[in-house]
């Protein structure tokens, strides 16, 4: 049972923020991730990274800072495809390309962390069975930004994060996109206000 505002600010409660370090379809900087980066060390804050194989590749000494700030990396697949549109054999050499890019990049393993790309596969028996062989777990989240939306704002973002976090409590993980401006904007407010309400911050590794 989520605990009220009220006890939760009382009492510490666990918050994982969570980041899918993707390319995606909209123009946007490596300097996004690098302020959330910058942002979370400023403010004494782990979190967890879902890295894109590709993005590790074309960006690893930024990979590397994340995991060199003691932040948890995870895998992301490799190409940011649906699981659910490819065959067992597609699946496994995604899963695989992507291990070894953030292997190379961040110097460590991400399993057992996965995020399905958009979510897709999060529900499906064959697609969880192909994880579970690949060493692979996959982590959902309770609390969506939607941070991803061209029309997101900081405030939005904020509002979003503090109302369900605070509303589900101990143990919510919140889904972010560190290349957003509104994950930028929003972040110092975030972690400011949940602190406040009594949360702390902790990787994924802590809740599970």
């Amino acid at each position: 049972m989520a605990k009220s505002p009220q006890s939760q600010s009382q009492a510490s409660w666990r918050v994982a923020l969570t980041f899918d370090v993707e390319h995606h379809d909209r123009p946007a900087h490596p300097d996004g991730t690098r302020l959330v980066l910058r942002t979370l060390a400023e403010r004494d804050v782990v979190a967890t990274h879902f890295i894109q194989g590709r993005w590790a590749q074309a960006y690893p000494d930024l990979a590397r800072d994340l995991a060199r700030q003691g932040h948890l990396i995870g895998n992301h697949s490799h190409h940011h495809t649906p699981m659910t549109w490819l065959s067992p054999k597609g699946l496994a050499k995604d899963v695989r390309q992507a291990e070894q890019a953030v292997r190379r990049a961040t110097g460590h393993d991400p399993r057992p962390w996965f995020r399905c790309p958009y979510g897709d596969g999060a529900d499906d028996p064959e697609v969880l069975a192909a994880l579970d062989r690949l060493g692979y777990r996959d982590v959902g989240w309770q609390v969506d930004t939607f941070d991803w939306r061209a029309k997101a704002t900081g405030p939005q973002v904020v509002r979003t994060v503090i109302e369900q976090a605070t509303a589900h409590g101990d143990g919510a993980v919140v889904l972010f996109h560190p290349w957003t401006p509104a994950t930028g904007r929003a972040m110092p407010q975030i972690i400011d206000g949940l602190r406040a309400a009594g949360a702390r911050f902790v990787r994924l590794d802590e809740l599970r």
